[in-house]
């Protein structure tokens, strides 16, 4: 009997585990819904319950499904305290679909008791630590803004990750071409992960970028803040004008005397 739970839970896990490589393109139909404006549509929005989620960033009505379905089932796990490994493989899908759902009240304290409780029972291996602690890691130092935590589960599971050593290190010393440099060597779960302070680091090189150059080139912008020249004129409400035949950024006018 306990043969055929342990071969019946080692089937499901493989199932689970086979899914997630098709999970980033799975989730492109679960992504908000948005009028010919490009403004998420009234009848779509839907916000997943209080309990479950703090942010105001709207869902689509599937998602917030998923979201609850997710939860219910997170909850009785740990209500009947399995660390087996169907638990395991639940937990796994789990992180790796609210992740890309950006849905951090989800896969946050899912994290977590992966490692407080399900780990100390039934021990990731090394390649499953390794990219659960880097999701824990980028969490803590790209949408908490806590490098110091983030640095001490570093330590505290010997993490090492090139891709997310060179995160850590780009947010360090603000390094805006080293972080973008990086996003095309991370997974697309790290790089969801990535997405929290993106906008802080496009402001950051803005600011520096303003404060040095009189002009610049256009393709040297649009790699220091991750963002093309006409989106970056529409979010960031610059007065900064483009000379399309040099195919410069002016960024301030020499005055004639």
């Amino acid at each position: 009997m306990i043969k055929t739970r342990f071969l019946a839970c080692s089937s499901v896990s493989a199932n689970l585990e086979s899914g997630n490589d098709k999970l980033v393109n799975a989730l492109g139909t679960l992504s908000l819904s948005h009028d010919s404006a490009g403004k998420p549509t009234a009848s779509s929005q839907v916000h997943a319950p209080k309990a479950a989620s703090c942010s105001s960033v709207p869902i689509s009505a599937e998602a917030a499904i998923l979201i609850v379905a997710m939860r219910k089932l997170r909850e009785a796990i740990v209500a009947s305290r399995r660390r087996d490994m169907f638990a395991k493989a639940v937990y796994f899908f789990i992180i790796r679909t609210t992740i890309m759902l950006g849905h951090p009240e989800s896969y946050h304290p899912a994290l977590l008791y992966l490692f407080r409780c399900i780990h100390p029972f039934n021990a990731l291996s090394n390649e499953e630590k390794m990219e659960y602690v880097g999701y824990l890691v980028l969490d803590l130092a790209c949408r908490q803004n806590d490098l110091a935590s983030a640095f001490h589960v570093r330590c505290l599971y010997n993490h090492r990750s090139r891709s997310v050593d060179t995160v850590l290190s780009a947010l360090v010393h603000r390094n805006w071409l080293k972080y973008w440099d990086a996003t095309t060597t991370t997974s697309a779960y790290e790089r969801r992960l990535m997405q929290w302070t993106d906008e802080k680091m496009a402001t950051h090189a803005i600011q520096c970028l303003g404060k040095s150059y009189l002009s610049i080139q256009k393709t040297f912008l649009e790699r220091c803040t991750g963002l093309e020249w006409k989106s970056l004129k529409d979010t960031k409400k610059m007065s900064w004008a483009l000379d399309e035949d040099r195919d410069n950024v002016i960024i301030k006018q020499i005055k004639k005397k």
